[in-house]
Formats: C-alpha cells, sequence, structure tokens
C-alpha cells in the first residue's frame, strides 16, 4: 500500500466563498473523470472512492477566496491510475470558476504516526442518516471512525486483517458546536478532530491509509481530509 500525493496549483477566475470552495474544486476533479469513458464508470459507481482532498491554501485571510491569485490543493489516493490520469488532465482543467496550473505527485513515506488531525470537517452519520451527536455516544462515534476506515482497508486493500486491536488512545473534538457545511440544497454538520493514534501495526496501518481516504464519509467531497504528526 502507498499514499500518492498530488500537489495541484490552479487559479480562480472568480471569488469564491470559502463555504463554497469545496463543491467547486469537488466539481473540478468530478469533470475530470467524466472526460474519459474507463473513469467516468468509476465517478459513477456507488462505491466508496480511495482519494480525498483539501481546501485550497493559503486560506484567504476573509471569508473568500480571491479572483486571478494562485492556490495549491493537495489530493491524496491510493490509486496510482487514478494519479497518472489526474497528473495529465488536471493541469488542463478550465471552467468558469478556477483553471488548473500544474500538478506534481510524490509518495508520502511511512513513518510511524503519533496523531492524526482534521484539516476538513469529518461527517459521521448515525441512524437515519442524521448527525451523530443526536443517535450515538461519543465512544460510538470514534467506534465509528475505527469501523470506516477497516472498512475501507478491506476495499482498497484487499486484505483481511485482526480488526480487535486499540486504534486511539485519546480522540478530542476540536470545534465546541457542530460545524455547518453547504451540501447541495442542505447543510451537514461535522466535526474536526485530533486522535492520538497507538503503536499498534493494524492502527499504524489505518492511520496511513487515511492521509489518503480521509476519515468518515463524503471524502470526494472534501470532507475528512487530514494531515498527520509522525515520530
Amino acid at each position: 500500500m502507498k499514499v500518492f500525493e498530488l500537489k495541484y496549483k490552479i487559479c480562480f477566475l472568480k471569488d469564491i466563498s470559502r463555504e463554497d470552495v469545496l463543491i467547486r474544486v469537488a466539481s473540478c476533479i468530478d469533470r475530470t473523470l467524466l472526460k474519459d469513458e474507463k473513469w467516468k464508470c468509476y465517478h459513477i459507481e456507488n462505491k466508496l472512492k480511495e482519494y480525498s482532498f483539501c481546501a485550497p491554501f493559503p486560506l484567504p485571510k476573509d471569508s473568500t477566496y480571491k479572483k486571478y491569485e494562485v492556490y495549491q490543493i493537495i489530493i491524496r489516493t491510493l490509486n496510482i491510475k487514478l494519479v497518472e490520469y489526474l497528473v495529465e488532465n488536471l493541469p488542463r482543467y478550465e471552467d468558469v470558476y478556477m483553471k488548473g496550473i500544474i500538478c506534481e505527485v510524490k509518495i508520502i513515506p511511512k513513518k510511524h504516526i503519533s496523531k492524526i488531525y482534521s484539516l476538513t470537517p469529518l461527517i459521521i452519520k448515525g441512524s437515519e442518516n442524521g448527525y451523530w451527536r443526536d443517535n450515538m455516544s461519543f465512544d460510538e462515534f470514534g467506534e465509528q471512525i475505527k469501523i470506516n476506515l477497516v472498512k475501507k482497508y478491506k476495499l482498497f486493500v484487499e486484505k483481511d486483517f485482526e480488526e480487535d486491536f486499540l486504534f486511539f488512545s485519546l480522540i478530542e473534538l476540536k470545534n465546541k458546536v457542530p460545524i455547518k457545511i453547504k451540501y447541495k440544497k442542505i447543510h451537514l454538520l461535522g466535526d474536526k478532530v485530533d486522535i492520538q493514534i497507538s503503536d499498534h501495526p493494524n492502527a499504524q496501518l489505518l492511520a496511513y491509509m487515511a492521509q489518503a481516504t480521509g476519515l468518515g464519509t463524503m471524502n470526494q467531497r472534501g470532507y475528512g481530509f487530514i494531515n498527520v504528526k509522525s515520530d
């Protein structure tokens, strides 16, 4: 298993609010995938995707990304074929909101990971697809993060492994109130977390993988993107 990181430079052609920016980046990736029949099938298939991305940076000092300024987006994935396709095609992308400039790639080395932390809000759905705090305890929330990562590992890495292990020693919510997220014509609620990762080998595997797959759901929409602290 290897985590590939793409550094994608773009220029906005209109002012974009921070609330809308993940929507615009997701649209860029979606439309790039739709240009090729193979990747169109990949995009529309109803299953988890092995990539995630962050909001463009540097983050604006106010609430708006500025027209004609250059920003960088980090996209991570486990899929080398997807890497090859995006590196070739993302720099050619242009719509009324943004224009691609250049895309570079590297492999993230495996190191011992002591902590993972959110850069974009994590979405964990409770029963009936509602917000988790309405349906589960904080302990169940933490367990759901692990369950989601195990599911991704089995799907993307296609290997079974012992699931009865300590994934984290501490999890901390970084927001006092839920973070409102704009999605289509509704708003969802998410959270940012700091998670202290255990030394167990399987915990380390999941933490490394999570750099590509993100935490929770809707990672291909830009949510659950993380960074790590390594020893």
